[in-house]
């Protein structure tokens, strides 16, 4: 008889079917969304830069950001990248998405409320002696009202909107099957680890709703300026532990307006100076902190009344590891001294190419690609993306996530940059700030904290080491001491080595060929014979003749190949 279904299991598979009924339901949304829009086909769409066709462009653009707008979640997040990029979109289209930095429609009042109560444990008037149902900021996941503390003290209360967290993690799991799927179809989308980085992108986007972790990310970056060497160049909000959780987030209220707000009354203000500032912690995050703010657009950047940048929205921060620091400070220094075997190494060092022969080729390909696209006088724009991953295809490199999630917020940057400072040279002001930064590390303070580190470290490895030496002794007085080497563990020793021992087999063959040869053309004629011993002589001959000819090509044709 069959075992019955456990309680259990059923809701399980319930769970199961109405997860995939809400997957299927949201992409038919998705599509009368676009099709509500006139966003579908998508060839209708003009992405030209034709003066003739201006109106359809702006016109296209307007019912894009609603559409965005109308889906929510990741979608506005796509625009927002999208809308720094006036290397990839024409100008009215930018101008178009742009608005989805600030002209998000905020939640209903009578939700946010109940949504607090529900977070703080107590009403709205309870926990703050003011606070402004109307948010001075409204995005894709959370909006932010000002309020004020029972001292006095003006703070921004973030606020998650209502149903987000699902409605991301609806909208994460239908984008990645759809990048799945372009994995399964495109050979230069595997190349280039779209899975793994789409996948990047998506956790990082599900943490977004997560503001518990957006406090800690803010703790972290607070805590890194406040050991660099200027530490004032840069503001970070001061946040309220106390009053935060996973989806209310209380910090100090910052004076002042995004860059995109200035950018959409096309203020004249010169951003150079707060820019340069912004690219200089954002260099020394990820070369030197391992910690950075991964979506530097220009909503996310707030000039304050003395002139200085602050930067918020901590929900996208990436984070690189020692050893990828390590490759990435190796990197910079080999730009820094135009050391384009320095740069080779880095790379090599990140990700190494699987045919050792093709290492050659790929040093000479790296370096025209640093002379070409890195040198003097040169702008990153898309060109210079396209050029890179062609020169990783090639020779089928797979750089770690993480760098290229940090080259992604690079991008990002560089598009806020291209359309608020359009003379901003990105490369130049790179290198002079990395100098000042290498600079930096070796101040007194610096080089003491990291001795002081190293030092730990080789404590740590002198604690271990008499116990090691110990086992040693103990190994070699048992006779137990045994070493395990690996031997042609590179596939070029192989080859010359097998190429050796087929050289030796034909010299050895052709030589006793030879050798016969001799002895039969030596023999006397026998008539009886099925084969006289002079043809047999001059079979064993013409062997001997084409195997030492063959020995004598194959090395030839190694030697070329050293």
């Amino acid at each position: 008889m069959p075992t019955p279904p456990r309680l259990s299991d059923l809701g399980q598979q319930d769970v199961e079917v109405g997860s995939l009924r809400s997957r299927g339901r949201r992409f038919a949304e998705l599509l009368a969304i676009a099709r509500r829009h006139r966003l579908l086909p998508i060839r209708r769409l003009d992405f030209t830069r034709d003066p003739a066709t201006v109106d359809l462009r702006r016109d296209q653009a307007e019912h894009l950001r609603r559409a965005l707008e109308e889906a929510g979640g990741g979608f506005v997040k796509m625009g927002q990248l999208l809308s720094t990029r006036d290397d990839l979109l024409p100008e009215e289209w930018t101008e178009g998405l742009v608005h989805l930095q600030g002209s998000v429609t905020p939640a209903a009042p009578d939700e946010v409320a109940a949504l607090l109560l529900e977070e703080l444990g107590a009403p709205v008037d309870e926990v703050f002696a003011t606070f402004d149902p109307e948010p001075v900021a409204a995005a894709s996941i959370a909006q932010v009202h000002r309020a004020t503390l029972a001292d006095g003290t003006t703070v921004a209360v973030k606020v998650q909107r209502p149903g987000i967290d699902a409605a991301v993690r609806r909208d994460v799991d239908i984008a990645m099957r759809v990048v799945r799927f372009l994995a399964r179809t495109s050979a230069e989308a595997r190349q280039v680890g779209i899975v793994d980085v789409a996948q990047q992108y998506a956790d990082d986007l599900v943490r977004q709703v997560d503001f518990a972790s957006e406090m800690r990310n803010l703790a972290a970056l607070r805590a890194a300026q406040a050991r660099s060497a200027r530490p004032d160049a840069v503001a970070f909000p001061e946040p309220y532990r106390e009053l935060s959780t996973r989806r209310v987030m209380v910090m100090e209220f910052l004076e002042g307006e995004t860059l995109s707000a200035l950018r959409a009354v096309r203020s004249d203000r010169d951003l150079d100076a707060p820019m340069r500032a912004v690219l200089d912690a954002f260099l020394r995050q990820v070369v030197f902190d391992g910690i950075y703010h991964a979506d530097l657009h220009p909503g996310n950047v707030v000039l304050l009344p003395d002139g200085r940048p602050a930067l918020i929205d901590f929900g996208s921060v990436g984070r690189l590891d020692p050893g990828l620091r390590e490759t990435v400070q190796e990197l910079l220094a080999g730009y820094i001294q135009d050391d384009t075997a320095r740069i080779a190494d880095g790379v090599l060092r990140m990700a190494p190419v699987r045919d050792p022969e093709d290492e050659a080729d790929f040093r000479r390909d790296i370096a025209a690609f640093v002379a070409d696209e890195l040198g003097p006088g040169a702008r990153i724009g898309v060109e210079t993306v396209d050029d890179a991953v062609a020169v990783f295809g090639r020779y089928r490199l797979k750089p770690p996530p993480d760098f290229v999630a940090a080259a992604r917020a690079l991008a990002i940057f560089e598009g806020t940059l291209r359309t608020l400072a359009p003379s901003f040279d990105l490369l130049e002001e790179s290198r002079d700030l990395a100098r000042r930064q290498i600079r930096d590390q070796l101040r007194p303070k610096a080089v003491r904290d990291l001795a002081l580190r190293e030092l730990v470290g080789v404590a740590s490895t002198l604690r271990k080491l008499p116990r090691r030496i110990d086992r040693i002794g103990e190994a070699v007085e048992k006779g137990d001491l045994a070493v395990r080497i690996r031997l042609f563990s590179d596939r070029r020793d192989r080859e010359v080595v097998a190429g050796l021992v087929r050289r030796v087999l034909l010299v050895l063959l052709g030589a006793g060929a030879g050798v016969l040869a001799i002895v039969y053309l030596a023999t006397p004629v026998r008539s009886d014979a099925v084969l006289s011993t002079a043809g047999a002589g001059g079979l064993l001959g013409g062997t001997a003749v084409v195997l030492l000819v063959w020995a004598a090509v194959d090395a030839w044709i190694a030697r070329r190949r050293r």
